[in-house]
């Protein structure tokens, strides 16, 4: 064989027959069909049991100005990329301590399932029965009750299931009374009855009286949703984050998202009214002790008018009262200022934040020092950004902390002016509060020491009435800070559960009942060696095909008989006819007749005896005298066939020990007689290759026109190979799903080396598929342009997926 010829032979070997292997899957169409059904009952059972999931979201405006002048260069030609807030505020919104105060708001460490039999249903708003509780030192973060209400609907059978110091989990059991207090190892609690205590919901027909409260901590609890909170920006180049929460309880998520922007909010207000509210905290410790000093000073007043008898001043004095007055209310505020002043150094010494500070709101208006105290504020916020993403040492961060250390010293600078300012104010308003000073040592004693005691009960008055102003415009201040971020959607649910994603998981359903009998048919396709179809046999052999032989469903022996146009009985016909063609093809030997046909398979119970019986009285009935000789001698089976005894045949002629008439049996159709085997002998391999078995065929040619020889497996011994130099002619009978592949190389070789004269294969039992899979019966392949045989009329399927198995 040349290279062309092999290489076209491997490419026809390798081809793909997609007709057979879509014949194989219509052939199993019940696997896929259950398969299906299992598979997406399967998925409608976990669609129907799982607890659906919803997704929350809202969205948040976020205040996001730029650091400096490059920042803002860099946001604009895109290579900034994000903003420098943007960052610092995702995280805030997803830390756990914003998580964990918005949890404390709400009331859901209790979480309440209702058990429905095959489900449980997770209850919110709606739950029956409602657990107060006060949980000791001990007690842990999760723990779970059960709760089985009795018919009376006033007591209940409690279990609690806690985990013991190994590690395992026990229930202890305790009768209880709904609505009265009960204690456990776990703390002093209460399960009281709810208004929906008679009905679960509105519209909904299950009710149950079993239920499961399963308590976690408000840790436990953050740790649980902070894997399901997401936040992201709803655009691009845009201050707008979109927050997205997952929960089995639409309201409950809608609750929690809600509570976080609130939490998210109010901090953010808080931070920002931090300055105002320290000032607020100091301008109200100073009213304390002013108000202790006006109450003392009146005290000494009045003592002083009661002792020296003096009821009020002159003319003159209060004249002389009212210069000081003014004077010291004056120096009053300077000290108050001054104070101030004195509080933000030290605030700024104590590296504070000073975002958001408005010394103008404490009497301080200096434009300077509130631009110092921005650029401050926002280098500060800028070198937390970066720190996020990098270390202290980083040359960027090391620049931004050159430019505040710069603007702490301008902002300490600027103080120290204002100080400056402010002190030289107080000391002239000092220079001229002395000359009236001079003027008062003039009036009398007894007057000038009232006057003396009621300018300082004016000056204390003046600083009160200073710091009342001060603290009620510090208050609305407080009142009235609006925050920098604002919510724009509010949290709301969506229409429809994001889990289970039931399209998905029916599909996945439909897949894995197409995938498993697809994947079955695959794997038997490639592990089952069996020979299953013509092509099969055409693919790992050159030999002759003589016909198909179809599965006989009656179960009789002989299928062939006179007046019989069953399919088998047509096909073992159309063999007869391609046997005719095969012998006349054929250049023997002088010693060869070519009557003698033999029958031999790769190994037993494949068919060889039924065929040879069946060919014989095919043979018979078209007018040719036929005989079938048994020469398995180590298995006959012959006899079996025929119900004849199996006490004469061949091996007694073989051996001498009868004549070929007493052996030579007839079985009652016209022309065909039969020799069975005989018994075993010792030696049948040295009795066949006796020249007693030539003789044999040479007498039985005279009387006959075709000797039918039923040999044993030419895989298993070598009986057949030492019979077939006597025989013109040998078939090779294969049956479908019994022999294996890899059984034709032998004969494939003995074919190949010319071995065996001449050789047909005949591929015995084939069962037709429900959608036509197979070949018409009795088709051949043959020499050259093939022997015509008759053949079944192609469906309209097979006509069909005859194209796609077209090389």
């Amino acid at each position: 064989m040349s290279e062309q010829q092999q290489d076209a032979r491997f490419s026809a070997e390798d081809e793909i027959d997609l007709s057979r292997i879509l014949y194989l899957a219509l052939d199993h169409w019940y696997l896929f069909a259950l398969s299906i059904f299992i598979c997406l009952s399967v998925s409608y059972i976990f669609v129907w049991y799982s607890q659906p999931a919803f997704e929350m979201s809202a969205t948040v405006l976020v205040e996001d100005e730029a650091s400096d002048i490059s920042q803002t260069i860099l946001d604009e030609v895109g290579v900034g990329g994000k903003k420098r807030n943007i960052e610092n505020e995702i995280a805030i919104l997803k830390s756990r301590s914003l998580l964990e105060q918005a949890l404390k708001t709400l009331n859901i460490n209790v979480n309440y399932t209702a058990d429905l039999g095959l489900r449980d249903r997770v209850l919110y708003t709606n739950t029956p029965i409602e657990l107060k509780y006060v949980l000791s030192e001990t007690a842990p973060e999760i723990f779970l009750f059960r709760v089985s209400i009795e018919e009376d609907g006033q007591h209940a059978r409690l279990i609690s299931e806690l985990e013991n110091k190994n590690g395992e989990l026990v229930e202890y059991e305790q009768d209880i009374v709904l609505g009265e207090e009960f204690t456990n190892a776990l703390g002093t609690f209460t399960i009281q009855k709810t208004e929906n205590f008679n009905e679960m919901a509105a519209g909904d027909s299950a009710v149950t009286f079993d239920y499961a409260l399963r308590y976690r901590s408000i840790e436990k609890l953050a740790t649980m949703y902070m894997d399901l909170l997401h936040v992201e920006e709803a655009r691009e180049k845009a201050s707008i984050l979109r927050l997205r929460l997952e929960d089995n309880v639409a309201q409950r998520g809608v609750d929690i998202l809600d509570a976080i922007l609130s939490v998210y909010i109010r901090n953010n207000i808080e931070k920002k009214n931090q300055l105002a509210s320290n000032s607020l905290q100091f301008i109200e410790n100073q009213l304390k002790l002013t108000i202790e000093d006006l109450n003392k000073l009146e005290s000494e007043i009045k003592a002083f008018k009661i002792s020296h008898g003096v009821t009020d001043v002159s003319v003159e004095a209060n004249f002389f009262l009212q210069q000081v007055g003014t004077l010291d209310r004056l120096v009053s505020e300077i000290d108050v200022k001054l104070s101030i002043i004195n509080y933000l150094e030290q605030y700024i010494s104590n590296d504070q934040d000073l975002k958001n500070a408005s010394p103008s709101s404490l009497g301080i208006a200096d434009p300077l020092l509130q631009k110092l105290i921005a650029q401050l504020s926002e280098l500060n916020s800028e070198r937390e950004s970066m720190l996020r993403f990098t270390k202290e040492d980083n040359p960027l961060v090391r620049s931004v902390d050159t430019k505040i250390a710069e603007t702490k010293n301008a902002l300490t600078n600027n103080i120290a002016s204002i100080r400056s300012g402010l002190t030289a104010s107080k000391e002239e308003m000092l220079t001229q509060l002395s000359v009236v000073e001079k003027k008062v040592k003039t009036l009398p004693k007894a007057e000038y020491e009232l006057l003396a005691l009621q300018r300082q009960y004016s000056i204390k008055e003046s600083l009160y009435l200073l710091l009342l102003e001060k603290k009620s415009e510090n208050s609305i201040l407080l009142a009235s800070t609006v925050s920098d971020n604002m919510v724009i959607d509010k949290a709301k649910s969506s229409d429809e559960p994001i889990a289970p994603k039931k399209k998905m998981i029916y599909f996945a359903g439909l897949f894995a009942g197409l995938g498993m009998p697809s994947l079955y048919i695959l794997l038997l396709m490639l592990m089952d060696n069996r020979i299953k179809h013509p092509d099969d046999l055409r693919q790992i052999s050159k030999i002759p095909f003589l016909g198909i032989i179809p599965h006989n469903k009656d179960g009789e022996y002989i299928v062939v008989r006179d007046n019989n146009n069953t399919a088998i009985a047509e096909s073992f016909r159309s063999i007869r006819t391609n046997i005719s063609f095969l012998i006349r093809s054929n250049e023997l030997p002088e010693n060869v007749s070519p009557k003698v046909i033999q029958l031999t398979s790769a190994m037993g119970s494949e068919g060889k005896s039924f065929c040879s019986i069946n060919l014989a009285s095919s043979l018979s009935l078209g007018g040719g005298k036929t005989i079938v000789i048994g020469l398995d001698l180590r298995k006959p089976k012959l006899a079996e066939y025929f119900n004849f005894s199996n006490a004469v045949g061949a091996s007694s002629v073989l051996a001498g020990l009868c004549s070929i008439e007493e052996a030579t049996l007839q079985t009652g159709i016209p022309n065909f007689d039969v020799m069975v085997g005989g018994p075993i002998p010792p030696n049948p391999a040295e009795l066949l290759m006796s020249d007693a078995l030539a003789d044999l065929l040479v007498k039985l040619e005279d009387s006959y026109d075709y000797i039918i020889l039923d040999t044993p497996p030419i895989g298993l011994v070598t009986d057949s190979l030492i019979i077939s130099k006597l025989a013109a002619t040998t078939i090779y009978v294969v049956r479908q799903n019994v022999t294996n592949a890899s059984s034709l190389n032998y004969i494939n070789d003995l074919y190949r080396t010319r071995k065996i004269r001449s050789v047909a294969l005949l591929f015995n039992d084939v069962k037709t598929s429900r959608f036509g899979y197979g070949y018409g019966y009795g088709y051949g392949y043959g020499y050259g342009n093939g022997y015509y045989a008759e053949t079944t009329k192609p469906t309209g399927m097979q006509k069909f997926l005859s194209f796609f198995s077209k090389s």
